[in-house]
């Protein structure tokens, strides 16, 4: 009986240990089945453009239907009662006038006799498209008050050879090759098919690597300004350039543009270019990491990335928090926009949004805690996307509530945005640059260009203007 109870001991103590290590597993195996349930989750919760920052022409066909953060006003679509409303200006006076008088008066004889008065007046704004040939001539004189000794007339400064090229047409060709985006085959085709003029594609070339030269001193002084900002907005995109990826980057605000050309992406190009290591300012930009190797500055995020980064997670995977932190951004938003001429909110009112802020996260880590460790799989657990947004949420927190402490900075990062979309269209148009000297004197020009636009100045006369050595004292004017 003893040995029987002692066997039985043992077999029951076997079982347990069996049950122990089974359980262990079964658990190892539900957080492991959790965890990959989890990522296929994320996997299959598809970004998009309005969801993330996502360029729109990654969305392919499958384009997501519009949808705009801002609420309805409930009132009706288009212009509304009592609207001042606006129309097409005139911005000088006629240059012809034609009558038009009652057919019966054709071939009466008294005609302009009969008082008359104009019952209506219309305007037809048109344009003439014409070529000019101007034939300048040097004059030769005898002199008689200098004893018949011949004396010649002066050429202008701008008439150099036997044949030229106006500056009106230099500027127009160069305006479509920098700001409108054609090509310079194409813009032969243009100027051969509309003026019956025929230029060179090497001319074209020509002029452009001109105008570069002659701004060359504009974007200098453009680049002074840009470091003695108060607030700079920063951002970068991609650029094909020699067969390769190169990078177009952006230093801007609402008055000022400057773009410079660089391999690299991240510091290396940053220090390259000389501007952001010595800046001590606030600079505006969308979390891209290298902007924070700069110590010295104050930063401020762009919020129109984390609304969309909310959007994802409240609408793709269903978080209830995400949808309150967006709505809360935007009545900041819209609540310092009401209260601009005030300069800053009240100490209250920003005590207030930032307790709602920490309160919102809270909720959101409540509701997404740290996955535990497992023991198959060695290092820290995964965090997932939904995690590592509220912690980035959590620790920058000050530099995505900046533009509610400082009101000069900007809500969003749109105006580089802006600023460095022609480099896109650039590309879709004409495809990329064939040399990176070619690239550099474009992102040049357009620092000149982007800045005469800002200053309210049209890209033709900028362009005409910079061609005629006039660049450097504009940008003077300006500053």
């Amino acid at each position: 009986m003893e040995e029987e109870r002692r066997i039985l001991l043992q077999i029951i103590e076997s079982q347990a240990a069996q049950n122990a290590k089974l359980t262990e597993q079964v658990a190892a195996l539900t957080a492991q089945v959790e965890e990959l349930i989890r990522k296929l989750d994320e996997k299959n919760h598809r970004k998009t453009s309005k969801n993330s920052s996502a360029p729109p022409s990654s969305d392919g066909y499958a384009k997501p239907a519009p949808k705009s953060q801002r609420k309805s006003s409930g009132a009706k679509v288009g212009g509304q009662d009592g609207h001042k409303g606006n129309s097409m200006k005139l911005m000088k006076e006629p240059d012809e006038v034609r009558e038009y008088y009652p057919v019966a008066c054709a071939g009466c004889p008294n005609k302009g006799i009969c008082h008359a008065n104009v019952a209506e007046r219309r305007y037809e704004s048109e344009i003439v498209v014409e070529s000019r040939l101007i034939e300048h001539r040097q004059i030769v004189c005898c002199c008689q008050m200098a004893n018949n000794v011949a004396i010649t007339g002066e050429f202008p400064q701008n008439i150099t050879g036997t044949k030229q090229y106006g500056n009106n047409l230099k500027a127009f060709a160069v305006a479509l090759s920098t700001v409108g985006m054609i090509g310079i085959e194409r813009i032969h085709d243009l100027l051969t098919g509309v003026f019956q003029i025929s230029v060179s594609t090497g001319s074209i070339q020509n002029w452009i690597h001109q105008l570069a030269e002659k701004v060359s001193p504009a974007v200098g002084r453009i680049r002074e300004q840009i470091n003695s900002l108060s607030v700079l907005n920063c951002d970068e995109t991609g650029l094909r350039v020699a067969g390769s990826l190169h990078w177009l980057h952006c230093l801007c605000n609402e008055r000022w543009s400057y773009f410079a050309l660089h391999k690299k992406r991240g510091k290396k190009a940053m220090d390259d270019i000389g501007i952001l290591p010595g800046f001590g300012k606030t600079m505006v930009h969308d979390f891209w990491k290298p902007y924070y190797k700069y110590n010295s500055a104050t930063h401020g995020i762009c919020n129109a990335h984390i609304i969309r980064e909310l959007v994802y997670a409240e609408e793709e995977m269903k978080q209830g928090w995400a949808g309150k932190l967006r709505e809360l951004l935007l009545e900041m938003n819209e609540s310092r926009k009401l209260l601009q001429m005030d300069g800053s909110f009240q100490e209250l009112v920003l005590q207030t949004y930032n307790l709602r802020y920490d309160n919102i996260l809270a909720d959101g880590f409540e509701e997404n805690p740290v996955p535990a460790k497992l023991k198959w799989k060695r290092g820290r657990p995964g965090k997932g996307k939904i995690l590592s947004l509220l912690e980035r949420l959590r620790e920058y927190k000050a530099d995505i509530l900046r533009f509610a402490t400082d009101w000069s900075v900007p809500f969003t990062n749109n105006e580089a945005e802006r600023t460095i979309r022609f480099s896109k269209v650039k590309q879709k148009v004409s495809g990329c640059f064939r040399t990176i000297e070619g690239a550099e004197e474009y992102a040049r020009i357009m620092s000149y260009i982007s800045t005469a636009r800002k200053q309210g100045m049209a890209y033709f006369e900028s362009v005409k203007q910079a061609l005629s050595g006039n660049a450097l004292a504009l940008v003077e004017q300006w500053v």
